[in-house]
């Protein structure tokens, strides 16, 4: 049992928790659109959390407490702190991907074995009530974890263990998002639930967790100023920043501008709507052939920008053929698509010292032009 002031600490921390998770929902309410799957993922875990805090301090409260009803409600708060410390971790799994890959429909492909896992231990969860292999909580309402309890921290550095996979993998794929920091949310819940685990009756894990979904609400603010909603890549505000910075520091480096040939004529033909998804197509093109470091930015309309760090005496001739065959794949999967899309494209290079930022942009305007005008005149 805990003593008076090992209480006070207990209530103390959870209590923070919950106050930073109300002001955390309070100030993230109307970034929030609840019609997408990515948010209403967030909000649960939002109170997941707010209620984990609140009943871990609620089962420290009724430990040794013996009036009518007190063993039943400490069941109930144990039961659901067990099964909310595997849900959550698993709702963060799920939000990592989707806001990586922003497709609902491989979740279930990806993570059968993670599924599994959590179904089963939910079930342990459940059995615990009648046979204690997770917890037991004696007839003067004392509260004792067995052996098996511990499998549960297993399995959650597992699922967490996933979703930094899932990132590493998404920036082997495509590069690394400049601001999805997966170990802003995950440091501060592994320092909080190791403690925890190390030292019982010690009551970190929950408000470590609050002190993590607020790190991804930030991370969340600083994405959705620099990543175009529509295509998810990069967008002008970010690559004006980018520029500047790599110009200031003296980088040299190479660029691509590109515009896709007849775009009004695929909104005229099948409708905006359709139009976006080509948008997102093209910037799904640029993403997947990337063949080193090169960033992805949307410019302006369908107009987008491939910038490299020129780290060595090369050019972005290998992306440019990586490009080109992605595209001819997109173009032979024509049944799947009424439209074939082409590109015109300029390269240049910058070099430290020769111009700026304005005379690079405008260089690689003037040479895409130069194809555009070569593919007109094709065309006719």
């Amino acid at each position: 049992m805990q003593t008076s002031m090992d209480l006070r600490s207990i209530y103390m921390a959870n209590g923070v928790g919950i106050f930073i998770l109300l002001m955390l929902y309070y100030v993230s309410r109307t970034k929030i659109l609840a019609r997408r799957v990515e948010d209403r993922i967030y909000s649960f875990t939002i109170f997941g959390v707010m209620f984990g805090c609140f009943f871990e301090a609620f089962s420290y409260f009724l430990d040794g407490k013996t009036f009518p009803g007190a063993i039943l409600l400490n069941h109930i708060a144990n039961t659901y702190l067990f099964s909310i410390n595997l849900i959550l971790p698993f709702c963060v799994l799920i939000y990592v991907d989707i806001g990586l890959y922003g497709d609902t429909g491989r979740i279930w492909q990806k993570y059968k074995p993670q599924i599994f896992v959590v179904g089963f231990m939910l079930v342990m969860t459940l059995v615990n009530l009648f046979t204690p292999v997770v917890y037991y909580i004696s007839d003067s309402n004392v509260y004792e974890r067995r052996p098996f309890g511990y499998v549960y921290y297993v399995v959650i550095l597992y699922i967490l263990i996933s979703a930094i996979v899932v990132t590493r993998r998404y920036e082997k794929e495509y590069g690394a998002r400049a601001f999805f920091n997966i170990n802003m949310f995950l440091i501060p819940i592994l320092i909080g639930a190791g403690l925890q685990f190390a030292f019982y009756g010690l009551s970190l894990a929950w408000l470590s967790s609050a002190i993590g979904l607020t790190g991804m609400y930030m991370m969340q603010q600083n994405e959705s100023a620099y990543i175009d909603s529509l295509v998810y890549i990069y967008n002008r505000k970010y690559l004006d920043f980018v520029l500047a910075t790599w110009i200031d520091r003296g980088y040299r480096f190479s660029g691509m501008m590109l515009d896709i040939d007849r775009f009004k004529d695929i909104n005229d033909n099948y409708g905006h709507s359709e139009g976006d998804k080509a948008l997102v197509q093209v910037a799904e093109i640029l993403k997947k052939s990337r063949v080193s470091k090169e960033s992805v930015f949307r410019f302006a309309g369908d107009e987008f920008i491939v910038l490299e760090r020129m780290e060595a005496d090369r050019s972005m001739d290998e992306y440019v053929a990586a490009m080109e065959r992605s595209l001819a794949e997109f173009n032979a999967g024509r049944g799947e698509n009424e439209y074939r899309l082409d590109f015109s494209y300029g390269i240049s290079t910058f070099e430290p010292g020769r111009g700026d930022m304005d005379t690079f942009m405008k260089d690689l305007d003037d040479r895409m032009y130069e194809m555009k005008k070569q593919h007109h005149r094709q065309d006719r």
